[in-house]
């Protein structure tokens, strides 16, 4: 099993797409500053995720959402926690 995740920086409200098949390890790593993308705009919350069924799944799901603005908002409301 694997997710597709949104992050949202609490300071910065910059929103992040990532997949992983371990959500809350990821999540840890996020707010830890072990992903350098990501380690300057910490703490991060989960806003939305997706549950798929193989990792090049998530991959063409993540670069699909990276690519349009319009996806991605309109994913994120409909998998929003």
């Amino acid at each position: 099993m694997c997710y597709v995740y949104a992050l949202q920086s609490v300071l910065k409200k910059r929103i992040y797409i990532g997949q992983t098949t371990d959500l809350n390890r990821r999540l840890q790593y996020h707010n830890n500053g072990a992903v350098k993308s990501t380690s300057k705009d910490k703490p991060w919350e989960l806003i939305a995720f997706q549950k798929v069924e193989s990792i090049s799944e998530a991959r063409w799901i993540e670069r699909d959402l990276k690519r349009s603005r319009g996806k991605r908002i309109r994913w994120i409301e409909e998998k929003s926690l």
